[in-house]
Formats: structure tokens, sequence, C-alpha cells
């Protein structure tokens, strides 16, 4: 593997496309006064010289980052915030290291972290162990850093022994590279392993602010309970599940040697390389002129929308409409429905399986009323619906107020900005399903 982050194939192989559009824009720049197609080819690269930039620091940033900090046990992986990358190494390369970690440290046990461990839930071997990942959320963010610790801990070793079959994160034998990864680079989690396995021979009283597991779950260092040895708990889980997403897709689709191409098919790869660029650009513009046009609303229940209607009392593709559309299904006893309205974080969903889970938690618990109560923009293409819902189970009668987190994607997969139209606002957080599942 190559002693680079930034020479993975994926890189070289944007790369080397950029090498080739610029050879294209000088040829074409320097036909323009003469050929019209050349003109318009001119003219379809602009701005691509930005592109290039920022293709350049992305590129650079998670090397630069793992110089910086994978000593301080925090690596660079795919999952990880750009900005925040980003911004600890520019206070890093001022020397300003405390600064980078206290920001990484709050970012990693904040709410970040809800939506960076429901990605977990697309990785079978962490998958079954989602209750306790939830758990161990709840107790980082509530600042209990003396449970939520070794539970992470506990939940890395074990999910490591079932994706490696054998053997788990700290044991030195185990593999955690992979094949065009950021995270399974070997100055990622290779890395960060020999720092947290270090032997722990002696009862330490002393605060500590690297998780040493062999330490921690022997009962060597006691004071490891605060927000430094937590956070880097859930960047290595993170990073973990990122290799492993690495792994599979590696094992489904087998790097490929690459091919030396012909004058012609090189042409050809750049032409298509260009095509793709210009689809992105004119897409890109699209989700621009509806970003430049959102503006949060200010809705007044029962005044813009009725708390308790009907369908057709609210307008298509709002988040409203389709948070009353679950009203509905759950009403009708539709499950697959249901189903159908929430997002997953992976592909390979069985809508026939996730009915059946829907049904065991919605099954004899008949909705008698809703009211919203609020409706929240939080971004262009998130909203937050807050619902009182009345319903009866087993002839008792509860009131629960759930919080409807949705986002809004097409067929396709893609995120709308409201006021798109042909998508669905789907959930991107079921907690609420636990509080129907567990009524109080």
């Amino acid at each position: 593997m190559d002693d680079k982050i930034e020479n993975n194939p994926s890189f070289q192989e944007f790369g080397k496309n950029i090498k080739g559009v610029k050879a294209i824009k000088q040829i074409a720049s320097f036909l323009a006064p003469f050929s019209k197609t050349a003109k318009n080819i001119s003219n379809s690269i602009e701005g691509f010289d930005d592109l290039e930039k920022q293709f350049n620091v992305l590129s650079k940033s998670p090397d630069l980052f793992n110089h910086h900090f994978n000593e301080l046990g925090w690596i660079a992986h795919e999952s990880m915030n750009q900005d925040l990358m980003l911004e600890c190494i520019e206070l890093a390369s001022k020397n300003e290291i405390n600064e980078a970690e206290e920001k990484l440290a709050n970012y990693y046990t904040s709410d970040n972290l809800k939506w960076l461990s429901r990605q977990l839930k697309g990785t079978p071997e962490f998958h079954k162990r989602y209750e306790l990942i939830r758990l161990a959320y709840e107790d980082t963010i509530a600042k209990r850093f003396h449970s939520s610790v070794p539970i992470v801990l506990m939940i890395i070793d074990g999910g490591v022994n079932d994706i490696d079959k054998n053997k788990g994160f700290f044991t030195e034998s185990t593999d955690l590279t992979a094949w065009d990864s950021i995270a399974a680079h070997s100055t990622g989690l290779s890395k960060l392993r020999d720092i947290l396995n270090k032997g722990r021979n002696r009862t330490n009283t002393d605060e500590i602010f690297l998780p040493y597991r062999n330490g921690i779950l022997h009962g060597r260092d006691l004071s490891y309970a605060n927000k430094f040895v937590s956070a880097k708990c859930w960047l290595t889980l993170i990073a973990i599940n990122d290799w492993a997403r690495a792994l599979k897709k590696n094992k489904e689709n087998p790097p490929k040697e690459p091919k030396n191409l012909s004058f012609k098919e090189s042409l050809y790869e750049l032409k298509q390389t260009l095509s793709d660029y210009s689809q992105h650009q004119d897409k890109m513009k699209e989700i621009r002129k509806h970003l430049d046009g959102w503006q949060k609303r200010e809705l007044i229940i029962n005044q813009d929308i009725p708390s308790n209607g009907n369908l057709s009392d609210y307008k298509d593709f709002t988040p409203e409409k389709d948070a009353v559309h679950f009203l509905k299904n759950w009403e009708n006893k539709n499950y697959g429905g249901i189903a159908k309205q929430i997002c997953f974080f992976r592909k390979d969903i069985n809508i026939g399986q996730e009915a059946g889970r829907v049904r065991k938690i919605f099954d004899k618990k008949n909705l008698k009323a809703f009211e919203i109560t609020s409706v929240e923009d939080c971004a262009p293409a998130i909203t937050e619906v807050m619902i009182t819902v009345k319903y009866e189970f087993e002839q008792d009668e509860f009131e629960t107020e759930i919080k409807l987190r949705m986002i809004y994607k097409n067929e396709k997969g893609e995120n709308l900005v409201l006021g798109q139209e042909g998508g669905q606002w789907k959930f991107i957080d079921s907690y609420f399903f636990h509080q129907i599942e567990n009524p109080i």
C-alpha cells in the first residue's frame, strides 16, 4: 500500500482526468478564435480551475490530518466532516494542537454522533449491536463517559472479530488495511490500533487522554472518563465501519488492473469525463437555484396548516403532508407504506422484512387522534415535525409527543430541496418507533 493517501487509486484516477481536461482546455482555448466547437468546449470548462484547487485540497487533507493527529488518537476517515478536518489542519499549522483536539472531542461527543452512528446500522456486524450503540450514544450525550467508553471498546473488538471472521481489532495480526481506503490506510486504523493496544501493566490513577483498551477493560487505567477518550473511541468505531464498507465494496467489485489505453481510447475517456463534469455542473446549477431561493418557513399551526387535517389539506411535496401520510398509514395498518417512508443508509433493503419489523412495533396500537404542534425547517432538505399522538394498546390509552426528523429525496436517493417536485420526505431518525414500541 502506498505511503500516502493522496496516491489512492480513486484520487489518482480523478487527478489523471483533471490533467486530461486541462490539456483539452489548453487546446480549446487556443483554437477558440477559429472554431465555434472549440469555443463551446472552452466555455463548458469554465470554472474548472476552481474544481482543480478544491480537489488538490481534498486529496491532500487526509495525509496532513494523519501527520498532525494520528499519534494523538485521531485519524482521517471517509465519514469525517471535511470542514472539521480542514479547520483542524489549519489550527495544527499554527501550533494550536490543543484547540484542534478540543474541536474534535466536542464534535465526536455531540449530537453529530446520532447521524454518524446511524451509518453503523448498514453494517451487519454492527447492526446486531445497535441497541448497545444506541445506549452508548445516550451515555455519551449525558456525559456518562465512565459507561460509554467500555461499551464502545467492546463493540469495536467484537465487531471487528465478526468482520474479520477470526480476530478482533486489538489483535496485532488483524489486517486493518483495504484497497483505496482512507480509514484503512497504513497511517490510519493500523497506526491507531498500535497506539491504543499498548500494554498497561500497573494501576494508574492519573487521567489519560487515549482509550488504552487493556488499561480500561482490565481495570488498570482508572481515570479514563473524559470527552477526549470517549470521542476517540467513537471516531475509531466509525472509521472501522468505513473500513468494513471498503472491504465489502472491494469484495463485490474487485479492483481492476490499470489498463494501458490507446490514444483514441484516452481521448474517448477524456471526452466522457468532460461530459460527466458538464452534467454535474448543470445539476449543481439546478440545485443552487433552489438553494438560493430557499427560505425557512415560519408556519403557524391551524393558520397556515391544520393540526389534524386530511392529506388533501396539505401541499404536495411538503414534509407535513408526508408526516400526515405516515399517520394515515398507521391508522390503516399499512405497515409496508410506513417501511417505504424510512430513509435507509444502504441499498440492500428488503422492504417486506422492514414491513414485518414495523408491524411488530405498531400492531395492536390503534391510532385514535393526532395533532401537529410544530413544523421547523432545519435546512433546505431537512425538517422536523412535532406531533402529539393518542393511541390505544391493550385497552389502555397513551399520549406521546413524537418528533419526525425528515429528509427530502427522490427515487434515486438524491437529496432534493424543499420546493422541488418529485420527491418524498423520509424519516432519517426512527427513534420515535422506540417510543411507540415501549409506551410509558
